[in-house]
């Protein structure tokens, strides 16, 4: 047995350690955040992966718990795990995207305040610039088809409930102007 163990060992420094990697593809890693989306105060960060040279995964979640004066308020919890299809390579050019949406929220205007979840699908276009190898800025805007089934009330403040509604919307669900870091 100890010869065995004995010739293997050699064996298996030669294949760990001498041979040389698999030609295969690495995957790369990104986090970004959009600046955008500080800037109307939702905190956000964004991890990605990619899956070959073409394609990657993402999954973006902002949240904002934030309430402003006169009860004004755009609180969200909200996840939008998607694909993209990069035309030259993964993190450089341009981009199209897919993307689920999962949202939770609490709203108000002047007149009403709204509270509900929302769900649906969206579609993207984007375009990244390679600032140095490790840093990239990108720029990504996209519509999408959300079903929203929310609580309406008279105002901000008080309680008086208006009623109950659920409907679809086609609205803008992506607006980013992004640092991403690769690694």
């Amino acid at each position: 047995m100890r010869k065995q163990q004995f010739f293997l060992t050699p064996f298996l420094f030669f294949a760990f350690f001498l041979l040389p990697e698999n030609p295969a593809n690495a995957q790369f890693y990104s986090v970004k955040t959009n600046l955008l989306g500080w800037a109307t105060t939702n905190m956000n960060v964004e991890a990605g992966m990619t899956l070959n040279r073409k394609l990657s995964l993402h999954l973006p979640i902002t949240y904002n718990p934030f309430v402003f004066k006169n009860n004004k308020r755009m609180q969200n919890l909200t996840v939008q795990p998607g694909v993209r299809y990069w035309f030259l390579e993964s993190y450089v050019h341009g981009f199209i995207g897919v993307n689920g949406i999962a949202s939770t929220y609490h709203l108000s205007d002047k007149k009403y305040r709204y509270e509900g979840d929302a769900y649906g699908l969206g579609l993207s276009y984007g375009y990244a610039k390679l600032l140095s190898p490790r840093w990239n800025m990108e720029l990504e805007t996209g519509w999408g088809l959300v079903w929203a089934d929310y609580t309406k009330y008279a105002c901000k403040e008080c309680g008086k409930k208006l009623g109950q509604e659920t409907r679809w919307y086609l609205i803008p669900t992506k607006a980013s102007l992004s640092i991403v870091y690769l690694f």
